[in-house]
């Protein structure tokens, strides 16, 4: 794809990955909307990025406040091309001791953020007959990896590939969706809980996770990663080598339970679900 004169709209933009999406696609020739619930961050990145960037305020785990933004962007530069859902929280701590309220919380930015996004844009394309690229931000949680603590970020990211499996499946070849999976990045996630009902929270957790994030890779470098595996058309886009450990030893675990307990037979494909559905709708043949 030909980006000079594309749109592109990035949730989260205000930092980090979001950040680094917004930048290297300006740099691209792409007029860019930059989306964050922080409109004063958002703007100030937008400012930086000169004429071919502006900001909105966005609130992700809102339907109207998402399609609110695709009114604004359009308005702003025209119908949309590329969209990045990249927004995202992390609450630490350990599963058992979490809330239902943070547990809400967490799964409403990350989950059903990454929902009203697609939905909401994709729908807009499909109207327009206009062909589209969508770029989730997973996790390497997503693949197989995890940490004590991450528990509820964790599970809201293998949620957002599982969405991004179906999306997949089932929008039009005319619209690619990748899910992207980075590792440990150099972002401020550890800063989310700003934007909670909670505030700050434990100041010395943030500290340690600021700590921890801050030995991440660069934030620019892993936005190329998704931008370039996006515009490739790739399902899975990766940036951390290091990601296919986890991702390795949860398939040979996997793949070890099938041969122990259901290992293939003549039979097995009688009960393939697709195979199934697909007799049903051709009355039986």
């Amino acid at each position: 794809m030909e980006l000079s004169g594309k749109v592109a709209v990035v949730t989260g933009g205000a930092s980090g990955i979001g950040r680094g999406i917004a930048e290297e696609l300006v740099a691209l020739g792409c007029k860019v909307m930059v989306a964050d619930l922080d409109l004063d961050r958002a703007e100030a990145v937008a400012s930086a990025l000169g004429n071919t960037a502006a900001a909105a305020r966005c609130d992700v785990a809102d339907h109207a406040s998402v399609s609110a933004l695709a009114d604004v962007a359009q308005a702003a530069f025209g119908a949309v091309d590329l969209v990045f859902a990249n927004a995202g929280v992390s609450f630490g701590g350990a599963l058992i001791d979490g809330t239902p309220e943070q547990l809400d919380w967490v799964f409403s930015v990350n989950t059903r953020g990454v929902w009203n996004t697609v939905s909401v844009f994709a729908k807009r394309m499909i109207a327009a007959d206009r062909p589209g690229k969508i770029c989730v931000t997973a996790s390497e949680h997503a693949l197989g990896f995890q940490h004590p603590g991450g528990g509820f970020y964790t599970a809201s990211k293998h949620a957002a590939l599982g969405l991004c499996e179906i999306f997949r499946a089932e929008l039009p070849e005319s619209i690619s969706i990748s899910a992207f999976c980075p590792g440990l990045t150099a972002t401020d996630l550890h800063h989310s809980l700003r934007h909670s009902p909670w505030g700050e929270g434990d100041p010395a957790a943030s500290e340690f996770g600021g700590m921890i994030l801050g030995q991440g890779m660069a934030a620019d470098a892993v936005a190329k990663s998704a931008i370039d595996g996006t515009l490739r058309g790739d399902f899975y886009v990766v940036s951390h080598a290091v990601s296919v450990v986890a991702a390795r030893r949860r398939w040979q675990e996997i793949e070890a339970a099938f041969a122990a307990q259901a290992p293939w037979s003549d039979e097995a494909a009688r009960y393939d679900v697709m195979r199934v559905i697909g007799q049903i709708q051709g009355g039986g043949q």
